[in-house]
């Protein structure tokens, strides 16, 4: 199952590409199911023998299913950078993420992901740590499929942590939540052009729409909130960003973007504006200091949003000329970057920089460091599981 969109951008060709492979590879039997963000996923081809509950059972399945996998994902790139042992960690994950497709499998019920959380926290925080001040953190956005695929990248996330900076992804829920926020709002403005136009037909058939995408989008809040619930004090920090429709809200006040353009170009756009406008505000000792953009080679959405980035990079320049802003927009193709590791090491430098004066405008002691000096860390023994070397290790 690969979800699709509208369009010819790559997003919404992978369905046909992989369609395409498996018939040379002669397997025409398999099918390739692509739902698609036109009905907020709502079309998912599931067999025709299950009844409209089992169908709507399985649609919660899997959104707690992505929900549960994002959070796994979360606190291993919260902790991986400061493990003593990196390979213990990740077979942590391994075992977490195993265990999480067992509950999954048996249904996915909201109290057995709560304990699944729990317990992922727990494990997580016994793991051994390196005793030294937090990192910078670093957002990490851009198109779905290649932020999401570390082999894309060649694994440039590694890079990131092993040049002192703590990576944030940018959750598939995240992008779940925007496509439906944006099929309510399109249906509740469809809904009063019918009604205005007297077309009574078409009116139930978009309020038959509306409602579903609303009574979805109540769900998701409600599980949501139930299964991050766990990850809430050993997460803080890590997401200070408004939620995605609040974040083309903003945009649109600002008059930098229209919400009618839709797509993942004004996501990445929007969390630029509010990182370079400093709108969010540090929690504890997480400071977000730089983004790191990705997508495709040639891709239009995360081009538009480069471009559009850029623009007002500039433009705010102009009111703010010592503006320090760190981002690399990064694009992955058949062949490497061979200026990415010079500009990974300048931006490490640019997103320590940016650390300092987060600390110094919000009242924290400054302490001037460079990224090569936070990398030189020490080990702390296992015994050390005292209060302070817990707060150390919370977020």
């Amino acid at each position: 199952m690969l979800p699709t969109t509208s369009g010819p951008c790559r997003f919404g060709k992978y369905t046909e590409l992989m369609r395409e492979f498996l018939d040379r590879e002669g397997l025409e039997k398999i099918p390739v199911a692509g739902p698609s963000s036109e009905t907020d996923y709502l079309d998912i081809p599931f067999p025709r023998k299950l009844s409209v509950s089992d169908k709507t059972r399985m649609q919660r399945m899997l959104f707690k299913g992505i929900k549960a996998s994002d959070l796994l994902e979360d606190i291993f790139l919260r902790f991986h950078p400061y493990a003593e042992d990196k390979e213990e960690i990740a077979k942590l994950k391994q075992a977490r993420l195993s265990e999480l497709e067992r509950i999954v499998e048996n249904g996915a019920g909201t109290p057995d992901l709560i304990e699944w959380g729990q317990k992922t926290v727990s494990l997580f925080k016994d793991c051994k740590l390196r005793n030294h001040e937090r990192f910078p953190l670093v957002l990490y956005i851009g198109e779905i499929y290649v932020r999401q695929h570390d082999p894309c990248t060649n694994f440039v996330i590694r890079q990131l942590e092993e040049s002192g900076l703590e990576v944030v992804r940018d959750p598939v829920t995240d992008w779940l939540d925007y496509v439906n926020k944006m099929n309510v709002r399109n249906a509740r403005r469809d809904l009063g052009l019918r009604l205005k136009n007297l077309d009574l037909g078409k009116t139930l058939k978009v309020a038959g729409k509306y409602g579903r995408s609303l009574i979805k989008s109540k769900y998701m809040f409600s599980v949501e909130r139930k299964i991050a619930g766990p990850f809430h004090e050993v997460l803080r920090g890590r997401h200070v960003l408004p939620k995605p429709i609040q974040i083309i809200d903003t945009l649109e006040k600002h008059h930098e973007y229209h919400g009618n353009i839709e797509g993942e170009s004004p996501l990445s756009a929007g969390i630029a504006y509010h990182f370079m406008n400093d709108l969010t505000r540090p929690q504890g000792d997480a400071y977000v200091s730089g983004i790191f953009h990705v997508g495709p080679f040639t891709c239009m959405q995360e081009g538009v949003a480069t471009a559009k980035i850029e623009a007002m990079s500039t433009e705010l320049r102009k009111k703010k000329p010592d503006l320090v802003f760190p981002i690399i927009h990064a694009f992955f193709g058949d062949s490497a970057s061979s200026n990415l590791d010079s500009e990974i090491a300048v931006f490490a430098e640019q997103c320590y920089q940016k650390r300092e004066m987060l600390k110094e405008r919000h009242g924290r002691k400054v302490q001037k460091t460079t990224a090569q000096a936070r990398i030189d860390i020490h080990s702390v023994p296992a015994s050390r599981h005292d209060a302070e070397y817990q707060r150390q290790v919370k977020r």
